[in-house]
């Protein structure tokens, strides 16, 4: 059997599993990777149906069916109430409103129709009809993947970048923070201020985008953790290049550069596991174990009091992060100090701990957190200025917020897509 006999066949199926779903539901929206030549299940197929994972979101009172076969990886969503003829007129403005629209193929089905498109699609590289170019073969195999690569790169670049900027303000405007820097306060930091926070800020972003790409396209991750090392050894440099050496955002540049790889290497392929099984399998590869012998505060810390600190967060695939998520129902100043304070009493911040001076009075702090009322505006003024008085800070917690907001804020554009097989 030949490609082409096998694409077909993988059509075939998955219009049989459409029909059978049928039997259950009404509607059904079907989201297929308009991937030129004969390899339908390259890494740029499973980007393109992920940028439109959204919309499992986005359709009220939905499920949703996620695999692939010879034709390519889809997403089926299943609605069991829904017009059909309306839903197909919103696909069709989104495939010609959103960036990548025109590589995707936004199907609607009911018990008795196939909705089409009433104009026909345009070619991707010039203004011709599609099915005109297909036909004459105008256009080169290599020449239409290049374009395709060049846009989705493009797009999670910039839609990455963004939401970076976006959680890294918003952990850095909120206050009061207990000793961290605010757009008020230096906090405990005598060497920081909000201004070298942002040139910080805007060091690093280029280097998390270089993690994202490396990710996207790599064929072994394992292989590759020396390359992501690398590339975060660069973002650390160019951090203490802009801030004289002043240490703004390592743990940082760690904590979230090994989110972003395990995003990267998920959207890019059929991988059933979550995004925190992955960073956990890139933190086992990076670290060891903890070390016995090393004069480290960390590995002292966990000699000492079992204190794992960020590399413990990191090896546990963040599940403090995965708890906390759900306190952060949206934005406000609020949600986000409820989230900081539940890192501040449940994680164990190793910089926390070294401000602490003892274990005793590191624990005599997280039980004022866990008393604190975060409404009554005098309380948190008065432990808020006990922490400065105390030269306290906590910036294994101020990292994870940053994570926690961009999670949530990425979930609002990727779903994390789960295991589905027929």
């Amino acid at each position: 059997m030949d490609f082409k006999e096998e694409i077909l066949k993988g059509r075939e199926e998955r219009a049989k599993l459409i029909n059978d779903y049928l039997k259950d539901y009404s509607v059904i929206i079907s989201i297929t990777a308009n991937m030129p030549g004969g390899d339908k299940n390259i890494y740029l197929s499973y980007l393109l149906i992920n940028a439109f994972s959204f919309l499992v979101n986005e359709t009220a009172n939905s499920d949703y069916f996620y695999s692939f076969n010879q034709d390519g990886p889809f997403l089926l969503i299943f609605k069991k109430n829904g017009n059909s003829d309306k839903l197909k007129k919103q696909m069709i403005l989104i495939e010609e409103n959103h960036e990548l629209g025109r590589f995707i193929d936004i199907d609607v089905y009911d018990k008795y129709n196939l909705y089409f498109r009433e104009n026909k699609r345009k070619c991707m590289l010039c203004n011709d009809l599609a099915i005109r170019c297909m036909r004459n073969k105008k256009h080169k195999e290599e020449e239409l993947i290049s374009h395709i690569e060049k846009n989705v790169f493009d797009f999670y670049s910039k839609k990455f970048e963004e939401l970076i900027d976006f959680s890294i303000m918003g952990e850095l405007n909120l206050h009061p923070k207990f000793g961290l820097v605010t757009p008020f306060s230096s906090g405990s930091h005598k060497d920081m201020n909000y201004d070298l926070m942002i040139k910080a800020k805007e060091a690093i972003i280029p280097y998390y985008i270089k993690i994202l790409r490396q990710t996207l396209i790599t064929t072994n991750l394992d292989k590759d953790i020396n390359h992501l090392k690398d590339i975060g050894i660069q973002a650390e440099k160019a951090m203490l290049q802009v801030t004289g050496d002043i240490n703004a955002y390592k743990g940082l540049i760690y904590n979230l550069g090994l989110l972003i790889s395990a995003y990267g290497y998920k959207i890019s392929r059929y991988e059933v596991r979550s995004v925190y099984e992955i960073s956990k399998q890139i933190a086992n590869r990076l670290h060891g174990d903890y070390n016995y012998e090393s004069n480290s505060y960390g590995d002292q810390a966990y000699r000492n009091y079992k204190i794992r600190g960020v590399r413990g967060e990191a090896l546990s695939g963040f599940v403090n992060v995965q708890k906390a998520i759900h306190l952060l129902k949206d934005f406000s100043q609020e949600n986000l100090l409820i989230t900081l304070i539940y890192y501040i009493i449940n994680i164990e911040d190793t910089s926390f701990l070294k401000r602490s001076v003892s274990y005793n009075k590191y624990q005599d702090i997280k039980r004022k957190f866990k008393e604190l009322n975060i409404k009554n505006k005098a309380e948190l003024e008065k432990l808020n200025k006990f922490c400065l008085d105390n030269n306290l800070s906590f910036g294994g917690s101020a990292d994870l917020l940053v994570l926690s907001i961009f999670i949530k804020k990425l979930n609002h554009y990727l779903v994390d897509l789960k295991e589905k097989k027929y």
